[in-house]
């Protein structure tokens, strides 16, 4: 292994010190040809094809733009509203992923079954297979294909609900420092969120983007309730519309609150320990316990069959 790395290293040298040695020998030369390549145009030349192929480029790209958008303005008409509002709740739970809206995310389950369904057409067809089968696999993998974005989505959800659930406690300490130490709610929602980043610091980004455009502080509260569905978040934000409108002190309100919130963190970790006993059950029984049969009774096995029993 040494050797090998002495070999390697010694080659990169001596590659190195050849290719110093003959710019410096020739410097001179490729002075010249850089000097005549600029006054005989090369360069410009060089400049007019990557002018032509960049065209080229954009005319590709406006075909696929215009094909795209027609096929979005049939999926348009093809998907009821109700399904547009639901897929739109979704997607504002996941964060707008890539920033895709309903009939963009219709577009990408589309393509994506498209393009597995021509690949797959394609190379069981090029295997003699019967049309039958090659069609019907095809159609099961474009179906799989177009049904993981959903999945994928739900998965973001999930993912995003345990971030808000898991910041809530050390954001609402730090706006209740902010409020003790004087500030407004208002004021130290946009200091905590500006200093913290994650999806609970982006939903009160938006809270108060809604309220600087004319909501007041009670619609945005609530708009931010619907838009979360976590139920340890929901129940906060319900106390602090219910502190508003009764004009109770902030601080005295997320100070236990988030005293409520730890409490039910503990709780929900001890339920988890007490689920995982349960669970590891099946690993176990599929993984680790032939593992000590064959160990233990191996030796017995093989003694019975040397022993012709």
């Amino acid at each position: 292994m040494i050797t090998l790395y002495f070999v390697l290293f010694s080659s990169l040298f001596f590659i190195l010190v050849v290719g110093a040695s003959l710019s410096l020998l020739f410097k001179r030369e490729i002075v010249i040809q850089r000097r005549t390549a600029h006054y005989l145009g090369i360069e410009e030349g060089r400049l007019k094809l990557q002018k032509k192929k960049n065209q080229g480029d954009n005319k590709i790209r406006l075909l696929l733009k215009k094909f795209s958008d027609k096929v979005k303005v049939v999926i348009d008409q093809k998907i009821p509203s109700s399904r547009k509002k639901e897929l739109e709740k979704r997607l504002r739970e996941a964060g707008y992923p890539l920033k895709l809206s309903p009939i963009d995310f219709r577009f990408l389950q589309f393509l994506i079954g498209s393009v597995l369904f021509f690949v797959i057409y394609v190379l069981l067809g090029k295997a003699d297979a019967n049309i039958f089968s090659t069609t019907l696999l095809a159609g099961v993998v474009a179906a799989l294909g177009m049904y993981y974005p959903s999945f994928y989505l739900s998965v973001i959800i999930k993912k995003r609900r345990f971030k808000i659930q898991k910041m809530m406690p050390d954001f609402f300490d730090m706006v209740n420092l902010s409020i003790e130490a004087g500030m407004g709610l208002d004021a130290s929602l946009i200091k905590v969120c500006n200093q913290t980043k994650g999806p609970l610091s982006e939903e009160f980004l938006q809270t108060i983007e809604d309220m600087k455009l004319g909501k007041s502080r009670r619609e945005a509260f609530a708009d931010l309730r619907s838009r979360v569905p976590v139920p340890q978040f929901q129940s906060i934000i319900t106390s602090l519309i219910q502190a508003d409108l009764l004009g109770v002190g902030m601080a005295k309100i997320l100070r236990q609150l988030t005293e409520r919130i730890r409490e039910q963190r503990t709780q929900l970790a001890r339920e988890q320990a007490m689920k995982a006993p349960v669970k590891m059950i099946f690993p176990m029984m599929l993984f680790i316990f032939p593992a000590i049969f064959i160990v233990l009774l191996g030796p017995l096995v093989i003694y019975f069959i040397q022993s012709g029993l």
